[in-house]
């Protein structure tokens, strides 16, 4: 696997591969590999470049610079001590006097200049792409298609039944998914919506149709734009089952569901969706999520679809 080393943390190794950062098991290289990567971990480096440091190095809480690493991303001047600075999980630098002139990426949280910016990475409707995401980005049924290609089978793995005919799924703007989310009482800045209607049929073959409608906002980074698309068939699958639970189970299951399809993933991207998920304090969506996962490290797939399952309330 070709790729430059950029960080090496315990099994853990980042190498970036054609621009874009990944993380991997050390265990999957070869033992030359490996042992280059070890000895390329014992070396103190600069946290901005990721080259060994000398003696001229600077220091800011745990991490060492080189001294033409350790600049404002704005003014592109040298820190000096005792200035107030603020640094993204990419390792951009900034005052924090200087925080409006840089924007960070609604979907990775990378720094990057205003000046250095296009017109396309802002969006109408407010949100803010870094150039990498937003050569990654969804907008077209083609690339959704690749998308629901990537998510089908992950969930399909483990035991997820879903249906067989084809979904809609369309991609659309803010103001379409607030508007329908507004409709059906849902709060909160959605980027994905799942709306299902369904006919029962009674007679001696009583039978139940569904007709599925997703809505995936436009413009989402790949890795992103799969996130959203998982946890919209989530809620597929248990609007079709009827289950009636709380809030916190119906989403916390669908972040979990989504968190799965994540972690296939090996992108830095990947990981920082996943990190925020663990870290999020909505008591829906994060605490909701949280004990998901719990529920599922104690039953396992089939014992969580089992437990959901038991909450189905079809109508009489």
């Amino acid at each position: 696997m070709d790729g430059v080393v950029f960080e090496v943390d315990g099994p853990r190794v980042g190498l970036q591969v054609n621009g874009r950062d990944y993380y991997f098991s050390i265990s999957r290289f070869v033992r030359e590999d490996q042992a280059y990567m070890q000895k390329w971990s014992a070396v103190e480096r600069c946290a901005s470049c990721k080259a060994k440091v000398g003696d001229g190095y600077r220091e800011a809480g745990d991490d060492k610079y080189h001294d033409q690493c350790f600049r404002c991303l704005s003014c592109r001047q040298s820190f000096v001590g005792g200035e107030a600075l603020g640094k993204g999980p990419w390792g951009g630098l900034v005052h924090v006097d200087h925080a409006s002139q840089v924007s960070s990426c609604d979907s990775c949280a990378r720094f990057f200049r205003r000046e250095d910016s296009t017109p396309k990475q802002y969006f109408r409707d407010g949100r803010v792409s870094c150039q990498v995401c937003l050569e990654d980005a969804v907008l077209d049924g083609e690339k959704l298609s690749l998308v629901r290609a990537r998510v089908v089978p992950v969930l399909r793995g483990v035991g997820m039944a879903l249906p067989d005919e084809p979904i809609q799924i369309e991609l659309v703007d803010r103001s379409f998914l607030d508007r329908e989310a507004k409709r059906i009482k849902s709060e909160g800045k959605l980027r994905g919506l799942t709306l299902t209607k369904f006919k029962v049929t009674r007679g001696v073959d009583s039978s139940t149709s569904f007709e599925h409608r997703i809505y995936i906002l436009s413009g989402l980074p790949y890795v992103e734009c799969i996130s959203v698309l998982a946890h919209e068939y989530a809620h597929v699958w248990l609007n079709e089952r009827f289950i009636d639970s709380t809030p916190a189970e119906i989403e916390g299951f669908c972040n979990l569901i989504s968190e799965i399809c994540l972690a296939q993933d090996k992108s830095k991207v990947s990981l920082l969706l996943r990190e925020n998920m663990m870290k999020n304090e909505n008591p829906v969506y994060g605490a909701g999520f949280r004990r998901m996962r719990s529920r599922l490290k104690s039953l396992g797939w089939d014992g969580l679809f089992a437990e959901m399952l038991a909450k189905s309330s079809p109508p009489r």
